[in-house]
């Protein structure tokens, strides 16, 4: 798993990168939030140790910058402050963590689980919304209506098309995002409006 570390002070990005070599993980870091997010390479799955108090852009601004981008990055965030309403915010925004500097190993190896699991749960929904990015926008109306609870004859009867006509879409719509079954199609539906 690749770790990243921003903090705008050079001596806690390299005290946390010993730390993750200890732990036995290998890690990049930054003290420049615009070049991070300048660098980034949106694809990779990462964990991201984000200091909250930084000059130039703080953590919050930089996790919206990644929410924004759909990046399948988990954020632990990390102050010096202990400052609750900006945590609150920023675990609102899907933080997985908020530790205190210097940091823990126990708090951080526990933290670093849970982003892991994160990371899982961001890779996929970036997997289905890649999938449902195919779909034509008559199949995107299908499978939403679907997934209110709608019949194949209440949709064509909302959408003013034949019952077969839906059937067909909703069949490519279901090869399309690969499911199934029914069930299959409504957690991908659920994941791609997470």
């Amino acid at each position: 798993m690749q770790i990243y570390i921003l903090d705008d002070d050079q001596q806690v990005v390299a005290a946390n990168r010993f730390l993750l070599n200890a732990m036995g993980y290998a890690s990049r870091g930054w003290s420049d939030p615009e070049q991070f997010l300048a660098e980034l390479d949106e694809r990779t799955p990462a964990i991201l140790l984000l200091d909250l108090a930084m000059p130039t852009l703080d953590g919050l601004a930089v996790q919206q910058a990644l929410l924004k981008r759909h990046c399948a990055i988990a954020v632990i965030l990390l102050t010096g402050h202990g400052d609750v309403p900006q945590a609150v915010v920023a675990m609102k925004q899907g933080a997985v963590d908020f530790l205190e500097k210097p940091v823990d190993a126990r708090r951080l190896a526990c933290a670093l689980k849970q982003a892991q699991e994160r990371v899982t749960l961001l890779t996929e929904q970036a997997r289905v919304r890649q999938l449902f990015s195919q779909l034509s926008n008559r199949e995107r109306e299908v499978v939403n209506l679907v997934a209110e609870g709608l019949t194949n004859k209440a949709i064509a009867e909302q959408l003013c098309v034949a019952v077969r006509t839906v059937e067909v879409h909703r069949a490519s719509a279901m090869n399309k995002l690969d499911v199934g079954n029914m069930a299959e199609l409504l957690n991908h539906w659920r994941l791609s409006q997470g």
